[in-house]
């Protein structure tokens, strides 16, 4: 058997909107078998949430990723439960017992460690979707200038990460599928993660031309 790792997936560059699920996560419904290929990398439109936060969607005025329209330029396939940028170019995430590193925006594997110390222990819980409010939960990421976060929360059995703008307690983005995410420091990018890998997307305005 072959231990050649593979390369980084095709991925779903388009966005779908507020509302939306991760496409490995929507695929493995239907339980593709080992032979089969896999489906692209990427968001996917899905129902609106029901959550007690006003949806008001994305702010198509906002410099920043995530918040307004964006578009998937990068993907992998290594686990993330948690991600953080260390600048605009190297994001870092962790998985059960395995720290990674990835370059910015095309996702290459730049490190892989494994501690001796479960990385993933102490990783917040997840917020019940009835519980969310525009305050009082740990984010497990900020926007730039601080208005907007992303908090873990669950829908049924599945990972949910909300974007919630702090001012006005409303919900920006609905992600199905996703555990973690994160801003670079210059809003450029965000990215977001899960069992099924990582995606990074940037803003419109700096997308490449496809």
């Amino acid at each position: 058997m072959s231990t050649k790792p593979l390369g980084p997936p095709p991925i779903l560059a388009d966005d779908p909107g507020p509302w939306s699920v991760i496409s490995m996560v929507f695929g493995q419904a239907g339980r593709p078998g080992r032979r089969r290929p896999q489906p692209p990398v990427g968001l996917m439109l899905s129902p609106a949430p029901e959550t007690p936060l006003a949806l008001v969607g994305l702010d198509v005025e906002s410099p920043v990723a995530g918040i307004g329209r964006v578009r998937v330029v990068g993907a992998a396939r290594e686990a993330a439960f948690a991600l953080s940028f260390d600048d605009e170019s190297v994001l870092r995430g962790v998985s059960p017992y395995v720290a990674r590193t990835w370059s910015v925006p095309d996702l290459g594997l730049l490190s892989e460690d494994r501690p001796s110390e479960d990385p993933v222990v102490g990783l917040p819980e997840p917020i019940p979707p009835s519980e969310l409010t525009a305050g009082g939960h740990a984010p497990i990421a900020t926007a730039p200038g601080g208005d907007v976060v992303a908090i873990h929360t669950r829908e049924g059995r599945s990972d949910v990460v909300a974007v919630i703008r702090l001012s006005d307690g409303s919900l920006v983005r609905w992600i199905r599928g996703a555990r973690s995410a994160a801003w670079s420091p210059d809003g450029n990018h965000f990215a977001v993660g899960g069992h099924w890998g990582l995606l990074v997307a940037t803003t419109k305005a700096d997308a490449p031309a496809s």
